[in-house]
């Protein structure tokens, strides 16, 4: 607002301070025009000079605040709308529909050049594939259960031998080329499926041509064999067996006892064998006390005989016989020649897979127990690498059945 428009607001009747004169006095004689009021504008005394100082102080300040007005608004204006909190809110606003697509031009396509008829494939056969581990070809075990090689029992599905003479331990077995005459050393990789973090580390790492034999009362152990066999490893079962500190030192539930009956024992061989199917034959590394003890062992042989699985003799105790009573029962069998693991420094460990080939070559064939250790599967993996080039094979262990000397 300017200046003049406030001064020009700012009308004061300066007679109307007074009563009885200015604007009362003229609303008087309009309301009695015939009264005799006297000569009241003759006695008018003029304003004091205080309220004449008062007024023109009043006149000033609203000048000057006028002015300053005119000269300082756009300032000020500007601070107030910075003083004033304001929220900014951003809309999104949906993406513009994107233009339909051109139809292709079509154009002329290039002669495709001649390719040549694909060879005929031979058919497929329900055998397995029998390479050589070197060639690093992708060996198929056959799929289990054979239908044939299954009886039917309140244990489980048990292996038998098929009409036809077909046996669980050949059919079910890793593939090995006859033909290679190399040295051949067996890695069984025992008490498998115990730790879920073992077992899933050992099928992660080790080659397929190491033999895994699985405790019968692992978890999921339906799910580890079937891995482990996919993957390409010929599977055993660790049946639990008394050991020499028995009951100090447990080797699990329904373990084969010395103190049992045979019928006893037989049952829990089929609780056992009945818990999968996929397997060639059984060891133990807990039988120190039982496979010393041959009128506990020979019903056990008899039993693995009658149904065609093949036995390792772990040799946990050095004077074992059980050994000796499969070679006689005619059982296919093999022997731990050591165990590569008892010490776990690697340098240990090294040592014991070297005296391996050693052996290996002096007598066509050697066997090394061993458990499913971080630094055990490390050093396997390692001496691996180089093995086919030392002149030595490693084969599953039914590649070397009955062939160690006793």
């Amino acid at each position: 607002m300017k200046a003049p428009a406030i001064l020009g607001r700012l009308k004061f009747d300066i007679r109307g301070l007074r009563p009885g004169f200015g604007w009362l006095a003229r609303l008087r004689r309009k309301m009695n025009p015939h009264a005799d009021f006297g000569d009241e504008d003759s006695h008018r005394k003029p304003p004091p000079k205080l309220l004449l100082g008062a007024i023109g102080a009043v006149i000033l300040l609203f000048g000057g605040i006028a002015g300053w007005l005119a000269l300082n608004g756009a300032e000020t204006t500007q601070a107030w709308e910075a003083a004033t909190p304001k929220i900014n809110v951003t809309v999104a606003m949906p993406p513009a529909p994107a233009p339909p697509p051109k139809p292709p031009v079509a154009t002329p396509a290039a002669p495709a050049p001649t390719a040549a008829a694909p060879a005929p494939q031979p058919p497929t056969s329900a055998a397995p594939l029998a390479l050589p581990e070197a060639a690093g070809a992708t060996v198929t075990l056959t799929p289990a259960p054979v239908p044939g090689l299954v009886e039917d029992s309140r244990n489980g599905p048990l292996p038998k031998i098929a009409e036809d003479g077909r046996k669980p331990w050949q059919v079910y077995a890793r593939p090995f080329p006859a033909a290679d005459k190399r040295p051949r050393v067996a890695i069984i990789m025992a008490d498998m499926g115990i730790s879920g973090v073992t077992t899933g580390a050992a099928l992660a790492k080790l080659p397929p041509g190491v033999t895994l034999a699985f405790v019968p009362y692992a978890e999921r152990l339906d799910n580890w064999v079937e891995r482990a066999r996919t993957k390409g490893h010929e599977v055993m079962l660790a049946v639990p067996m008394e050991p020499l500190n028995y009951p100090r030192d447990d080797p699990g539930p329904n373990a084969l006892l010395t103190m049992l009956g045979p019928d006893r024992n037989l049952e829990r061989l089929e609780w056992s064998l009945g818990k999968v199917v996929g397997y060639v034959g059984i060891t133990s590394t807990t039988g120190s006390k039982f496979t010393g003890n041959q009128a506990a062992v020979q019903p056990m042989i008899d039993a693995l005989k009658a149904r065609g699985l093949l036995f390792v003799d772990a040799r946990a105790n050095p004077k074992s016989v059980a050994g000796p009573l499969a070679t006689l029962a005619g059982v296919p069998r093999a022997l731990a020649d050591r165990t590569i693991d008892r010490d776990l420094s690697r340098g240990a460990i090294d040592d014991q897979l070297r005296e391996l080939e050693g052996l290996a070559k002096a007598n066509g064939a050697a066997v090394g127990m061993a458990s499913p250790y971080p630094t055990t599967i490390e050093r396997i993996v390692l001496w691996m690498t180089a093995l086919a080039d030392r002149g030595v094979a490693l084969a599953p262990v039914s590649a070397v059945v009955n062939i160690q000397k006793q």
